[in-house]
């Protein structure tokens, strides 16, 4: 059953569909905003990964030339590598949720966020953010979340919420704010020459902001999400444990 909610964010519609793609995936999300679509899925392995100490991590942000209505020149006509933008909003996507992912869960996590439709007005990064977020939360992936990620410009001294691309263009500011319910989790920030004080606000109002878009997820957690799997603490050998203590 396909299920889709909506809020309002800076005067454009933001909607989270659930139950119509990727059915097999532990979680799958498409999140709309504007006229840009990003399908998100998360997956995890039944197992854990043996004689690590990180959390294996892997987050892919697919680009295709399809979404803005193009088909590549090549003869082959295949997608070639990610672009430098797509590894960076990988990136941007894997430094926001690592820090909500428990350092003893040691499955091995896949998230997956494939532009399906780009507007040229509404950045697909904070969807797919939001998207891998959202897909998490849902699934059976032990998460400490969700979190938003909102965009925040300064055009004709002002702070404009989710500016649009060409708006970007004037703006003095382009500020990433990726946060939870409690606190600001990740920033990206570029600028020029704006003072400590503009940066701050700008920061404050992302958070502010970010609250509607958690609060939709929550709702879709309590009426969709799924049971968390159990995190397996691991055993320390007796050896080890005598060596320790002596």
């Amino acid at each position: 059953m396909s299920d889709v909610l909506e809020r309002s964010v800076a005067g454009r519609a933001l909607s989270i569909q659930i139950g119509k793609f990727a059915q097999q995936a532990h979680g799958a999300v498409a999140v709309q905003y504007g006229n840009t679509v990003v399908l998100v899925t998360a997956c995890v392995s039944s197992e854990p990964r043996e004689g690590i100490d990180f959390i294996p991590l892997t987050v892919d942000y697919e680009e295709r030339l399809y979404a803005a209505g193009k088909i590549p020149g090549s003869f082959i006509r295949r997608e070639g590598r990610p672009t430098e933008e797509a590894v960076i909003t990988s990136r941007l996507i894997d430094r926001s949720l690592r820090p909500l992912l428990s350092k003893e869960f040691h499955n091995d996590v896949q998230v997956v966020a494939t532009v399906l439709s780009v507007d040229q007005e509404n950045d697909p990064d904070i969807c797919a953010l939001i998207g891998a977020s959202a897909a998490l939360t849902l699934s059976d992936i032990p998460f400490f979340g969700p979190i938003s990620a909102i965009h925040v410009g300064y055009i004709e001294d002002a702070l404009v919420v989710n500016p649009t691309l060409p708006q970007m263009e004037d703006s003095l500011l382009d500020l990433l704010v990726a946060s939870s319910k409690e606190n600001v989790v990740m920033v990206e920030a570029g600028a020029r020459e704006i003072s400590e004080e503009i940066l701050i606000e700008a920061i404050k109002l992302g958070h502010e902001v970010n609250q509607e878009v958690i609060e939709l997820q929550e709702e879709l957690r309590r009426s969709c999400g799924k049971a968390k799997l159990e995190i397996k603490s691991r055993e320390i050998a007796p050896e080890l444990s005598s060596q320790i203590a002596s």
